[in-house]
């Protein structure tokens, strides 16, 4: 004969496990839905990295948007019909997910030299992409979208400094370029004096981004590490529980 769990200890771990698996199975639908929508309007969307099209801002919403509707589905159905498989299969994506991110962190750490390189080559990428008379207009769009958002955000112009559009670009010098080197938006201001340009280059104010926010990209990660552990052992518990009651 099973054990009556209603009102005990059980009861109170699996309903908080359940709900917090609700918040993050509507995370999945929502990062989903947008990923979708984001495939169908196409434009500004396509371009993180333009030499990775595998790493566009809609695959990666649609893949991770999926991921988390899994791993919140498992995290439901093992907690409310109490199956002891679904939260074994949450433990193990949970699990893989932690580790990958662990992984992550630390490639990330000890090839920072690399990781500049990439970004330096992703930008002069970036930069003859939206200038070549070669690539298709929508992907030029796009990338163009993600170099302005930088530019305007980081107050920045370029590569090293605005010459690169010239130079990396191979534009004359009576074509305009971005408004979004312009200190002040005016009008035609791509076609401005390089006084009305910022001076700084984007990668090194990227990098300066970095640097300035690492603490606050620590804790993020470090209470994203917490609540992953959290939800695991939470998911023991309950196998836990489920396995002994089986035995009584």
């Amino acid at each position: 004969m099973r054990r009556r769990k209603d009102g005990s200890m059980f009861s109170v771990v699996k309903y908080i496990f359940f709900f917090f698996n609700v918040l993050i199975w509507l995370l999945g639908c929502g990062v989903l839905a947008m990923g979708i929508w984001m495939q169908v309007n196409k434009g500004p969307y396509v371009a993180i990295l333009p030499s990775h099209s595998f790493l566009s801002a809609t695959a990666l919403c649609i893949t991770v948007g999926a991921i988390i509707l899994i791993v919140g589905f498992c995290g439901c159905c093992g907690a409310l019909v109490e199956s002891q498989c679904m939260l074994v299969a949450y433990f193990v994506f949970v699990f893989v997910i932690f580790g990958l991110e662990v992984a992550i962190t630390v490639l990330g750490f000890s090839n920072k030299d690399q990781i500049r390189s990439t970004a330096e080559q992703e930008l002069t990428y970036s930069i003859e992409h939206v200038t070549s008379p070669r690539i298709e207009k929508t992907h030029q769009e796009g990338v163009l979208a993600m170099i302005d958002t930088i530019q305007h955000d980081l107050q920045c112009c370029g590569m090293n400094n605005y010459t690169d559009w010239y130079t990396i670009g191979n534009l004359s010098k009576g074509d305009s370029i971005p408004s979004s080197c312009c200190i002040y938006k005016e009008e035609n201001c791509g076609k401005s004096t390089s006084l009305r340009y910022y001076k700084r280059g984007c990668l090194k104010e990227i990098e300066y981004w970095f640097l300035q926010n690492m603490y606050v990209l620590g804790i993020v990660a470090l209470l994203v590490g917490v609540v992953q552990i959290s939800a695991m052992v939470a998911a023991v518990a309950l196998f836990c529980c489920l396995r002994k009651d089986d035995y009584l």
